[in-house]
């Protein structure tokens, strides 16, 4: 034999309220004690609550039925039988327009020929920037070359030559072989015609350094050409009237030539220092009140 569950006497919200009556309990009362609207109380005993969620009516009935002692499982019972189908649910949202072929194309296409604008413009602006750059390099050169030439052009403009320069025959090897003086024909030739004319009674002197030296030269009218501390590396030239009183503090250092010829001074140094009157001639004859 089938075993039939419990029925209920009576509705739901009518057995509550014969419960809450038995009890001698107000209405009132219990919905200060449940926390729950007097109203909405009133609606369960009526069985009056198709306007309240499911949800929220069984937790009313469960809150309502613990409050008044009743058993567990006719508080479960109660809400089975007060529970209705749950609404179906409907999509309260518009279901978007379906796209047709057309707009995805447009859409693709438009896409297409964006990434191939980005892409040109890309490539030019690299383009232009590596041009610039090339042109900027190529007009630095041309300045700095514009410069050499400027500056040659002055140095050769600023040179007076004693005559006019034959074009030598001879091989490049004979221009470079070094005479008895030490200077090669190369050299003596490029001295010769860089020296400047000179005013008629004065001779030329070129110093070269290879170290710091101390270097003092006077002409023989007392004309004071150099007092100083020629740094190594340095090259002067310097013209007056011989015989010329010379001074150096580093003689070892000290390279002179005179009107093109080179001076040795190893006679005229002592503890690395020379002192002496040159040409030794012209001091002679300036001194000897006989001589013609």
């Amino acid at each position: 034999m089938t075993q039939q569950p419990e029925l209920l006497p009576m509705a739901p919200g009518e057995y509550l309220k014969q419960n809450r009556i038995k009890r001698k309990l107000s209405l009132e009362a219990v919905a200060r004690a449940v926390k729950l609207d007097e109203k909405v109380l009133t609606d369960i005993e009526h069985d009056r609550t198709d306007h309240i969620a499911l949800v929220y009516r069984n937790g009313y009935i469960r809150v309502y039925a613990r409050y008044l002692e009743i058993p567990e499982d006719q508080i479960r019972t109660m809400l089975v039988s007060a529970d209705e189908e749950i609404p179906v649910l409907h999509n309260i949202f518009s279901e978007p327009p379906k796209r047709d072929l057309t707009e995805k194309w447009l859409r693709a296409s438009s896409y297409v020929l964006a990434s191939l604008l980005i892409g040109t413009l890309a490539w030019q602006f690299t383009h232009e920037a590596v041009r610039l750059s090339q042109n900027g390099s190529r007009l630095q050169t041309t300045e700095e070359n514009a410069a050499d030439i400027a500056n040659i052009t002055k140095q050769t403009s600023a040179q007076e030559f004693g005559g006019s320069v034959n074009a030598s025959i001879a091989s490049l090897g004979v221009l470079h072989e070094p005479n008895a003086d030490g200077l090669d024909t190369a050299e003596q030739a490029w001295a010769a015609v860089s020296q400047p004319l000179l005013p008629d009674g004065e001779s030329s002197l070129q110093i070269s350094v290879s170290a710091d030296s101390w270097v003092e030269i006077s002409d023989a009218d007392g004309q004071e050409l150099e007092m100083d501390l020629l740094r190594g590396g340095s090259d002067r030239n310097y013209h007056g009237k011989p015989p010329f009183r010379l001074l150096f503090g580093h003689a070892a250092a000290v390279r002179l030539v005179m009107d093109g010829e080179p001076v040795d001074l190893t006679a005229y140094t002592r503890d690395n220092v020379a002192q002496l009157t040159w040409p030794q001639g012209s001091e002679i004859e300036s001194s000897d009140p006989n001589s013609d």
